[in-house]
């Protein structure tokens, strides 16, 4: 039987679909289209769906949005929007459940579809694209030059600068996906283009900023020698969450129960790799009857594609000596959880909007999604983000800021004490809130 992270959801019954929202935001942003369409006649445009990848958030319709496809594109939008005085939020494939990429009244929206361009430095291990690159296409070319991307998130379909962007974590350890930027290029709000590289002083803001500070027009990231891992499904009990996390290795991480004695480990460990490296995935059960996955590491934990229906929920980092507490409050109290959240081993980071800003400290990421199902669960699912986030308020924890947030901007402020730094950073950069909508404000202050 194939393991896949798409058959641990179906198994554990996590999956529904269901839609929510209004058609005003089409019409607005089609009408609006028309005009930028007619202005910028030299750069392309796309269709999208005015919806996130689950269908937790739907304004309804879709809408054509620009999709410039070279650096010189962008300069030219973002020199429009300075002298219209409009703001300007960038796309990918709108994973995330809120709504914070989408913008306000007539708010130019920019996709980064066309941005896709792809290079590789094999002696320095690292790979150079657009924002608009998919995973999964980084993956299979690193995998082919003997390479791998080691941070990805588990799902390949998003894009590099979402999934950069938004701080995404994967299942191994280590920090997020945004710890491996080491260069970058940013079309600012004046229309200038900023390089950075790991030693410049906004790198650290660049590296998490939902964008924020402008439009990351390329990036550089540091990759590893290719790998192969094996992935076995194992039962635990649930009080042994800590044991587990700890002591079964770097790369392995829980489906916790929050009702039951009774846990599911999935353990990661490398296998040896003799060139050249197949990439071969094997399926199979051992005489235990357990579950067990051995290929590339992006395809034995970086390849998980969405069931349909599907789920929504979000996603919090707590360090790891204080989650004793949050696994009992997650037995004992009435917070809307589903039946299994997601726990995985962290490492913090230097960015500084990380879900964890202590890059010596170990982190305990986890996540809890329900269901999208009809009228009811997204009610429930915002039911449960906001009495998990009382609750991780008092034990550090912070939120995956891809995920549903509920927090005040003064909440947020507390737990991100560099949200300070980031906000001067970003006023230096841009002065008149181009990239910072309504949206975003009412989160960050």
């Amino acid at each position: 039987m194939a393991l896949t992270r798409r058959s641990f959801l179906l198994r554990s019954g996590v999956t529904a679909a269901g839609l929510i929202g209004s058609h005003s935001w089409a019409e607005r942003l089609n009408a609006q289209a028309v005009s930028d369409n007619t202005f910028f006649a030299q750069i392309d445009s796309v269709s999208i769906p005015l919806r996130d990848w689950s269908g937790f958030t739907v304004f309804g319709g879709s809408a054509d949005v620009l999709a410039p496809r070279t650096e010189g594109d962008v300069v030219e939008i973002v020199r429009h929007c300075r002298q219209q005085n409009r703001q300007c939020r960038v796309v990918g494939r709108r994973t995330s459940w809120n709504t914070k990429w989408y913008g306000d009244g007539d708010t130019l929206m920019l996709s980064t579809a066309h941005l896709d361009a792809l290079s590789f430095d094999q002696d320095a291990g690292t790979v150079t694209c657009g924002p608009g690159v998919l995973l999964e296409t980084i993956h299979r070319e690193a995998w082919a030059r003997g390479l791998t991307l080691s941070n990805a998130p588990a799902p390949p379909w998003v894009t590099i600068g979402g999934a950069v962007s938004t701080g995404s974590h994967g299942s191994l350890m280590g920090g997020s996906l945004s710890s491996r930027l080491t260069r970058c290029r940013l079309v600012v709000a004046d229309g200038s283009v900023v390089e950075m590289k790991s030693d410049h002083p906004y790198m650290d803001a660049a590296r998490i900023s939902l964008g924020m500070l402008g439009v990351m027009t390329q990036l550089t990231l540091q990759l590893d020698p290719a790998y192969r891992l094996k992935l076995v499904q194992q039962p635990m009990a649930t009080a042994d969450w800590r044991q587990a996390l700890v002591d079964s290795g770097p790369m392995s991480f829980v489906h916790a129960s929050t009702r039951d004695p009774a846990s599911t480990l999935f353990k990661v460990v490398r296998e040896a790799s003799v060139p050249p490296l197949s990439d071969e995935v094997v399926t199979g059960e051992d005489a235990h009857g357990q579950f067990w996955m051995s290929g590339p590491a992006h395809l034995v934990v970086m390849n998980f594609q969405p069931p349909s229906p599907t789920i929504a929920g979000s996603e919090w980092a707590v360090p790891i000596e204080l989650f004793s507490s949050v696994m009992e409050a997650f037995q004992s109290l009435d917070l809307s959880l589903p039946s299994m959240v997601w726990l995985k081993k962290v490492m913090g980071e230097s960015s500084l909007l990380a879900s964890g800003n202590d890059p010596q400290k170990v982190y305990v990421e986890c996540g809890a999604y329900h269901d999208v199902a009809g009228s009811q669960n997204p009610r429930k699912i915002v039911e449960m983000v906001r009495k998990v986030e009382a609750l991780m308020l008092a034990y550090g924890g912070r939120p995956h800021l891809s995920k549903l947030i509920s927090m005040t901007s003064g909440e947020m402020l507390k737990v991100y004490p560099a949200l300070t730094q980031f906000q001067e950073i970003r006023r230096q950069l841009d002065p008149q809130n181009m990239f910072y909508t309504q949206r975003l404000a009412k989160l960050f202050g």
